[in-house]
Order: C-alpha cells, then structure tokens, then sequence
C-alpha cells in the first residue's frame, strides 16, 4: 500500500511524515513518496519561536522546545522570529537577541541606559530597578515584547511579565497591586499608538495627571518624577518611542477596575513567553525547518521520485520573501498539511467502494 503526493514543499514534507507516523502506531505500513526534488524545496530560517503542536510532532524544534513549542535555533545576531498564534498562523513580529534591541521603544531603552550623560544613564537605572521589581531582567527582548508584539497592550503586558518572571524565576509580582482605588472615575487610556504629540497635549489637558493617580502614593511620584526627567533631558524626542511605548501600556493598566487582574494569556502565548529565554540563547541544532522536516521524512521511510502513476496534488502558494512572511507560510502550510492527512489517511485506511 502506497501514496504519492505532488510536490516536494512543506505541505508535502508534513503531510507525509503524518502519514508515515500514523502508520507506524497503527501497524500498517504503508509507503509514501514525494514526486519532486528535495533540492528546491525553499529554506525557512531560524532563530524562531511559535506554539505549533504539527511541527513538534514533525520533530521540528524539539532540541530545546518541549511539548507543542518549537524552537528552531540560528546565527545569535539575528532577531528572534516570534508567533503568539497557536501554530504560528497569525502574525509574526522580532524580539532582540544581540542586546541592541529591534522595536523603536528598545532600542531608544538601550540608548538611554548606554547615554554619556550621566543623568541619562541614571534614569535608565531607574527603569532597570523599576522591571526588577517587577521580577522582570533589564533585557531589550522583553521591551521588544512589551511594544513590538501585535496584541492589545494588556496582553502585551501580560506576556513580557510572564517572560521576564519565567526568565529570572522567583515569584510572580502582581502588577495590579500597585494601583490605588479610584475617586474620580477611571481614566480613560491614551489613544495608541501614543506618540510625542499625544504625550505633551496629555500633559496640558491633565489627562497624563489622571492616569497617574491611579498609581499608588510610593509609586505614584516616582512615575511623575521619571516622566518629568525624561522630558526635561530630552528635548530632541531621541528617548520618545521608549516613553510613549510605557505610556500607552500604563494608560490601559490605570483603566482596570480596583481589585483587577491582567487578562490570562492563551496556551501557546504562556507557552511562548515561559520558553523566551531558552530561544534567545539557540544557537545549535539544524536552523532550516524545512530541512528538518527533509530529514525527518527521509528517517520514517519516506522516499522522493521523479514520478508516479496517480500523486495527489497538495497545492500551496509560493514561499514570500520576507523571513516573518514565510514563517507564517511555513505554519500555514503545514496546518493545511496536516488536515489534508486527516483525509489522506480514512481514504487509505477505508477507501470508497
């Protein structure tokens, strides 16, 4: 018994490694061919990070991921591709891995904390101690998570504590513990994404006041005083996008009602943030997951052919070029891969009369 699949892409490659596996736990095996050339197929580059429970089971990534996550690593200079969608089939967006960060917001906390004026530097040690506090490291990655990541800015929030917690250990720090109760109604957030003119206009109108009484008194001035600072030694806006990044996030946090939580993350989003720190340090392993997925065809049995008799056509589009575009590709094509299986396999295993 044997099938042929058209093709030699990542739907291909998945779909027959699922296939040859299913065979092999319920004892009936089968040959699967691909017909195509192994050589064109389009490489997928790491470093990488997703919640994608068809590429772990493909053996993608399971050096250092665990369970469903996948962790593909690469050259330590280059960013970290990221997904937060289960499978990896919504977007993609970097994080840093160098230490200079990817997002406006990190790399202006990076300049701010490297400054050679020394009151500059200093209020970068304020920010350090502030995220400390929080359980968090002072790393650019968790900025780039902070503002870079395309979720709504408590989610965002969520998922660069629960990096940060997970990344340095100790308990978790509630950060809805530092809010005070309200009086005076609770403020509304800044229109995002907030920029240097928002900011100021905030200041005049007393919109930015407000937001920050929702702080309690220990914390409250230093917030003030840190934002005062910042504007006063920055008449150039260098320092703007880290700023305005914090505001937005802050804004959305003062706007919880008293005796709140942040929203919980998802399973593949937790799953993503618990295992950032073990992807920022990949740097061994096969860092082409279409190559692994080569290897891992070729190891269950499978075989590729010039040609075959009646090959089932697994239809795709072309790989983009962008290396965030094609890993979401990538993800969507083996999600596809892996529902065409399904009906691969009950054609197989109980064909039509």
């Amino acid at each position: 018994m044997g099938v042929a699949l058209l093709g030699s892409s990542a739907v291909s490659l998945t779909a027959g490694i699922l296939l040859l596996s299913r065979s092999r736990s319920f004892g009936q095996p089968i040959q699967v061919e691909i017909v195509g050339d192994p050589n064109t197929i389009s490489p997928v580059m790491g470093p990488a990070l997703v919640h994608a429970p068809v590429l772990a089971s493909c053996g993608i990534g399971r050096e250092l991921g665990s369970g469903a996550l996948v962790i593909v690593p690469g050259p330590a200079a280059s960013p970290l591709a990221v997904s937060i969608s289960e499978d990896g089939t919504g977007e993609w967006f970097l994080v840093d891995r160098a230490g200079d960060g990817v997002h406006p917001a990190s790399r202006a906390f990076v300049a701010l904390c490297r400054s050679a004026d020394p009151e500059q530097r200093a209020l970068g040690r304020e920010l350090r101690d502030a995220l400390g506090a929080l359980g968090c490291p002072a790393e650019p990655a968790l900025i780039d998570l902070l503002c870079g990541t395309p979720a709504p800015p408590l989610i965002r929030l969520s998922l660069a504590l629960r990096a940060g917690q997970a990344m340095r250990g100790g308990p978790r720090v509630p950060i809805t513990r530092y809010l005070a109760p309200t009086v005076n109604g609770l403020p509304d957030p800044l229109d995002g994404p907030v920029c240097s003119h928002d900011l100021a206009q905030a200041r005049l109108d007393g919109r930015l006041d407000h937001l920050l009484d929702r702080a309690h008194l220990r914390v409250r001035d230093r917030l003030a005083d840190w934002l005062e600072a910042m504007d006063r030694c920055d008449p150039q806006g260098q320092y703007a996008p880290l700023v305005c990044g914090l505001v937005d996030v802050l804004g959305h946090l003062a706007s919880l009602p008293p005796n709140s939580m942040l929203p919980p993350l998802s399973p593949a989003s937790d799953g993503v943030a618990v295992a950032l720190g073990a992807a920022l340090g990949a740097g061994e392993g096969e860092s082409d997951a279409n190559l692994s997925l080569i290897h891992m065809f070729r190891f269950l049995g499978g075989r590729f052919t010039d040609q075959a008799r009646y090959p089932v056509d697994l239809p795709f589009p072309a790989p983009p070029e962008g290396r965030l575009e094609r890993w979401q590709w990538f993800c969507r094509a083996t999600r596809q891969a892996a529902d065409t299986a399904d009906t691969l396999w009950r054609r197989i295993v109980d064909p039509a009369q």
